[in-house]
């Protein structure tokens, strides 16, 4: 299943420490965005190694199931989706 992960993450070396292991894992699109495939081992071992990263109190991850249709009631705006309001 494809899913979309977007974090905000304060320190600079936790940061790049979490960048590193989504590179592992998928396609980064955007400067706190990945995309990846996993399927439910893959992503109980991912969300196992975010934890072991991030600090809870500081810092916010985000795994959202992503699909090909846009969400509904976005709004999506840019290249990939034209001007699109669902």
């Amino acid at each position: 299943m494809k899913y979309l992960i977007v974090y905000d993450v304060a320190d600079n070396k936790r940061r790049r420490k979490l960048f590193k292991l989504l590179l592992g894992y998928g396609l980064n699109v955007e400067l706190s965005v990945f995309e990846v495939v996993l399927d439910k081992k893959s992503l109980k071992a991912l969300t196992s190694q975010i934890r072991q990263i991030i600090n809870p109190k500081e810092d916010v991850v985000y795994i959202f199931p992503y699909f090909k249709e846009p969400i509904r009631n976005g709004v999506y705006r840019g290249k990939n989706y034209g001007d699109i309001f669902v």
